[in-house]
């Protein structure tokens, strides 16, 4: 895929998936110190990575956030939540799956494209 002009950095968030997964992708930005951002390229080559056959770009920038069972998962690039909000929310149904109803989530996280990446993992 081509890509023209002149691509910013900035904070994103995106869903992908392919035929066993869904992949909630945010990536911190326009924070020097932690993260900053990333390029649409970035994202869609990251997606790929992932494993994604397909993928959405999302609402990013200061509203990019990831809220994980009443806890903010990143570190917005506006110090906080916006209080207006959209979401994308998924749910899994009691005994749907695995029949347990429980899940794992693990949430990777990079400060920048070419630094390495961070899981961390919690039990739903």
């Amino acid at each position: 895929m081509q890509w023209g002009g002149f691509q910013m950095r900035h904070p994103r968030c995106a869903i992908g998936w392919n035929k066993d997964h869904i992949f909630m992708v945010e990536v911190d930005g326009r924070q020097p110190n932690l993260s900053v951002g990333m390029t649409f390229p970035e994202l869609a080559a990251y997606m790929i990575k992932l494993g994604c056959e397909q993928a959405m770009n999302l609402d990013g920038g200061g509203s990019a956030t990831l809220w994980v069972c009443g806890n903010v998962m990143n570190s917005p690039s506006e110090g906080q939540e916006r209080p207006g909000a959209n979401s994308l929310v998924l749910v899994q149904k009691k005994g749907e799956a695995n029949g347990s109803g429980t899940g794992h989530l693990v949430i990777r996280s990079s400060p920048a494209p070419h630094l390495p990446v961070t899981e961390h993992h919690r039990d739903l």
